[in-house]
């Protein structure tokens, strides 16, 4: 069936999982960007388990629930560069119950990361999936589980994306620049997967869920302000994430390197266009009230995050990712 939606609807799963059934299904393909690729990987686990699993995705999610019967087989193939969903173990639905954007878990078996597959991707689309990749990176070094193998992806990742998103967004059929960030997406999808994501996801799934928003979009409007607050507890790496942008830090107050790298972000966001929240038709109040969804929500990324993360710290990203970009 064709996934024309984005963000992987709860109903859309639901339908082809009745397909899957009804036709004795034994596998899945999925092909396109990180909502079609997360489809695929929610129906695979629900075809076989029935939509109750939608109903209990929290339980999954956070590890109180296991799956009854085998998934279906999957072969992913990324058509755009940025979710890395083709090598994590987690599709991002959106739920009915919850009323929001939730992981449910359902790692694919193969893919096919073939960098041709993205070219003549529009410029729009490749800017905001490529800082998607870099969001994935830059929270994957702060996470929870964190390993020293997740932080040599991450600072390569984020070393990539500076230096070849610009180009493919300039060049939308540049063959080099795609195959770089076509690897750069898939090296973030294992970071993330070995590790794990934080606030600025959690924040992200609540803008997307309650105004629409492209995930990617939300996550290069936030990424800054959560390097602002990440910085004070890890000044050292937020350092080296400067370092991977090309940048030469000699301060070492956590305050100032955090906005040095944070300002640096915010500018390969603007050469590739990104729009900000209010030219996006949002209010700052609006922005704000996804703080406590976010907090409050019962995946459990705000808490993720290897460090004390407080409803204030939470809004406090917001106000300066509406304020300072």
């Amino acid at each position: 069936m064709e996934c024309a939606v984005q963000d992987c609807p709860e109903d859309s799963v639901k339908e082809a999982a009745k397909i899957c059934r009804d036709n004795g299904a034994d596998g899945i393909v999925g092909v396109g960007g990180g909502s079609v690729l997360d489809t695929a990987k929610a129906i695979a686990a629900v075809a076989p388990n029935g939509d109750d699993v939608l109903d209990d995705i929290a339980l999954y999610i956070t590890g109180q629930k296991d799956y009854a019967n085998p998934r279906l087989k999957q072969l992913l193939i990324p058509t755009t560069s940025g979710t890395g969903s083709e090598s994590t173990f987690v599709s991002v639905v959106t739920s009915i119950k919850h009323d929001g954007k939730i992981g449910l878990p359902s790692p694919p078996d193969y893919a096919i990361v073939d960098p041709e597959l993205t070219l003549g991707c529009p410029a729009s689309i490749t800017a905001f999936t490529g800082l998607d990749a870099f969001s994935h990176a830059n929270e994957a070094l702060t996470e929870k589980n964190n390993t020293p193998h997740s932080d040599l992806l991450s600072y390569e990742v984020i070393r990539l994306v500076t230096k070849w998103l610009p180009v493919a967004v300039k060049d939308i059929n540049n063959l080099e620049a795609r195959e770089y960030l076509a690897f750069a997406s898939n090296l973030a999808g294992i970071a993330f997967n070995e590790s794990g994501v934080h606030v600025g996801h959690a924040l992200a799934h609540q803008l997307g869920h309650k105004y629409n928003l492209p995930h990617g979009i939300s996550c290069a409007l936030l990424t800054p302000a959560v390097i602002e607050f990440v910085a004070k507890f890890y000044p050292e790496k937020t350092k080296k994430i400067g370092e991977a942008m090309g940048i030469n830090i000699e301060t070492d107050k956590p305050e100032e390197i955090g906005k040095i790298v944070a300002d640096a972000v915010r500018d390969l966001a603007k050469e590739v266009k990104i729009p900000t929240f209010s030219e996006l038709g949002l209010t700052r109040e609006q922005v704000l009230e996804v703080g406590p969804l976010a907090y409050h929500s019962p995946d459990p990324l705000c808490s993720a995050f290897d460090g004390p993360v407080t409803l204030e710290d939470v809004n406090t990203i917001l106000e300066i990712a509406y304020d300072n970009y």
